[in-house]
């Protein structure tokens, strides 16, 4: 992989492939960039792709200097690399990030996020906030305790995984990076801020917007549409992590009208 150097001195490491306009892809939690390597290939067929590992996980270097303002500011060192402004892809929490960059004024031309993490506004907003921050809370004490995998089990809890499924997981080369990338949930879960649909940050993004989601998150992308100046809804079978890199590449080529 290639690096790039960020602000505070933190080597952030990236692969590049494809030819075409530049497309950033931002992970999501426990995440690094292998995750998206399907989807790196596929999109780079009219695409110049960058996918990265965000700071403490993968290839780039590990920091104790861990904040939302860190990690704006490695998005904004691979956002350097392109020699135009790039499409940005953010997927769950990583959609956060993307959401905050652009609403900061990160120079995109168009923002896509998938499987948004967010929860709908309503009238038991208070209760979903507090729940939230126990969830917070709770992750930084098993990280605080070096109880990675309790942390990894604990946040998968409600991805419909049983006992077992999870145990399985855990001991899986997929688990085990997922456990050594645990140290940069606390960091999502600031990203998310209340866990709310973000409305102030979202009223700031003027780009053409693609929200990809699945029946199952309909809610929830539907409410953050409805804050967004110029968006589009693509409503797959399930959510992107049960999909192929081919069933994700199509409404974004859609979309970018690249067909």
């Amino acid at each position: 992989m290639k690096l790039v150097i960020s602000k505070d001195g933190t080597q952030i490491a990236y692969e590049k492939s494809g030819i075409g306009k530049p497309l950033i892809i931002v992970g999501g939690s426990l995440a690094d960039h292998q995750m998206y390597v399907p989807l790196a290939t596929e999109l780079a067929q009219k695409l110049t792709v960058f996918n990265y590992d965000r700071r403490n996980r993968g290839e780039s270097s590990n920091s104790t200097n861990h904040t939302i303002e860190t990690e704006l500011q490695d998005l904004e060192a691979i956002v350097s690399l392109c020699d135009e402004a790039p499409i940005l892809y953010g997927h769950s929490a990583g959609s956060a990030l993307a959401i905050r960059a652009v609403a900061k004024g990160l120079k995109i031309s168009k923002l896509i996020i998938s499987d948004i993490p967010f929860t709908p506004n309503s009238e038991n907003d208070k209760q979903e906030a507090a729940k939230f921050a126990i969830e917070h809370k709770r992750i930084i004490e098993l990280l605080n305790q070096n109880d990675r995998i309790g942390a990894v089990k604990f946040f998968l809890k409600d991805f419909g995984m049983s006992d077992k499924e999870l145990d399985e997981f855990i001991v899986s080369e997929s688990g085990k990076q997922a456990v050594a990338n645990s140290i940069t949930l606390p960091v999502d879960y600031a990203m998310l801020d209340n866990g709310l649909t973000p409305v102030e940050l979202l009223k700031k993004i003027k780009v053409p917007t693609l929200i990809i989601t699945s029946h199952y998150g309909l809610t929830t992308a539907e409410d953050v549409a409805s804050h967004l100046s110029d968006c589009k809804l693509a409503v797959l079978e399930n959510p992107t992590y049960g999909l192929s890199a081919n069933e994700i590449a199509k409404p974004i080529f859609n979309f970018l009208k690249l067909n």
